[in-house]
């Protein structure tokens, strides 16, 4: 397992690169549930997973729905708090990128459905945020893969 202990690196990458895990495989036995990995996995390791968003602006909500909300802690020492002070101490970010008002930032491993992190760009520093899929509109800027700084010299 990676140790982000000593901080992050948002890396871009080819989107070809990055494959998706599917969820564990649950059943229930004598009245117990038990997860199990998917053998469909045993190629795919576990990664960490960011894609950065502009926004455009609001819309008027047309639909209704629910959606995930985002999570404070993703495991692996990836919770808001400190991805968020990282983002507004350092330049995370191997490319030349300058935050906008309202960009998002979400974070997730690579497993289909999995709980997310998400930041908002607001008044000159990342928040812990996210904006509502239903009532915004917002484009994909960027994506890649989350390192340590120990795998970005290696």
């Amino acid at each position: 397992m990676c140790d982000y202990s000593n901080g992050i690196l948002f890396c871009s990458c080819d989107s070809e690169k990055i494959k998706f895990r599917k969820p564990k495989i649950i059943s229930q036995k004598k009245g117990k549930i038990h997860k199990k990995e998917n053998p469909k996995n045993s190629e795919i390791p576990e990664e960490y997973l960011w894609t950065l968003f502009k926004f455009y602006g609001d819309k008027e909500i047309t639909e209704i729905g629910r959606y995930m909300i985002p999570s404070n802690d993703i495991g692996n020492g990836l919770n808001a708090e400190w991805i968020a002070l990282n983002l507004n101490c350092e330049d995370c970010f191997d490319f030349d990128y300058t935050p906008e008002e309202g960009d998002n930032l979400k974070i997730h491993q690579n497993i289909i459905s999995s709980p997310y992190l998400s930041f908002v760009f607001k008044n000159n520093e990342w928040t812990i945020d996210d904006h509502d899929p239903f009532s915004t509109v917002i484009g994909q800027i960027k994506q890649g893969k989350i390192k340590t700084p120990e795998q970005e010299t290696s």
